[in-house]
């Protein structure tokens, strides 16, 4: 049987001083079916620009341009042009690791209801910590966003659920906000007690500089577009209050 084809999403912003060895951990991954698409998002570096001509002509990549969007808009272009089983979304300075795809494709492909697999992370750059990701609960995704937006992802959960909220491409969190649909969706999410992926630690990254700054717009966004699932659980946490104080024990 063929492996299926899995598809790198890159959005690509004036990262050219990180691109290569991402690039490179891809290749150097041990997952042979692949095809990655990086999507230059406005790019005005011109060292950046350069980079990008060095991946012109290669066969497993497809560049594709556009005016700065965002990274939801980026991904969203991608996802659809792509003819991949599965879905691996990164960021343009994170670092795939060696067996990473084929444990998560080993898995998927054990359960055609699993819609999404992710491991465990390891940073570096300004932080060198172990990241123990989560296993997934719609409660706490609620406050917090639990599974990072590099991870495997059967694509028909983007033609099922949507795709990544292109209000939230420039704000931030887009993640957190999609896997709140997925999660109230029947996909099953599936955790690997693995690190699979490398996340660089940069005080200049999107979520320090924009999603944080930025916190205030995207919770009340994304809680009014959630709003029907925040109220069934303040509903449980009500009732569960209520019993407390009216059972004897």
């Amino acid at each position: 049987m063929n492996s299926p084809l899995v598809s790198f999403i890159i959005p690509y912003f004036n990262a050219g001083t990180t691109i290569n060895e991402t690039i490179d951990s891809i290749f150097n991954q041990s997952y042979p079916h692949f095809d990655i698409w990086l999507i230059n998002d406005g790019s005005t570096d011109q060292f950046s620009l350069d980079q990008l001509k060095k991946f012109e002509g290669n066969e497993k990549i497809h560049l594709l341009n556009q005016e700065n969007a965002g990274p939801s808009v980026a991904r969203n272009k991608a996802i659809q042009l792509s003819s991949a089983e599965f879905i691996v979304p990164l960021d343009a300075d994170d670092l795939v690791g060696t067996t990473a795809i084929s444990e998560c494709v080993h898995r998927a492909t054990s359960d055609k209801d699993i819609g999404v697999v992710y491991g465990n992370l390891h940073f570096f750059g300004e932080s060198t910590e172990q990241k123990i990701q989560q296993v997934f609960s719609i409660e706490r995704q609620l406050l917090w966003n639990q599974i990072a937006v590099c991870c495997l992802i059967r694509k028909e959960v983007f033609t099922s659920v949507g795709y990544y909220d292109e209000y939230l491409s420039k704000l931030g969190l887009e993640d957190w906000e999609f896997w709140l649909r997925v999660g109230q969706s029947p996909w099953k999410f599936s955790k690997i007690e693995h690190v699979h992926f490398r996340i660089r630690e940069v005080g200049s990254s999107r979520t320090f500089e924009v999603a944080n700054k930025n916190l205030g717009e995207i919770k009340n966004y994304v809680y009014k577009k959630h709003s029907n699932l925040l109220a069934l659980q303040f509903e449980m946490l009500y009732y569960e209050k209520k019993m407390l104080t009216e059972t004897p024990d």
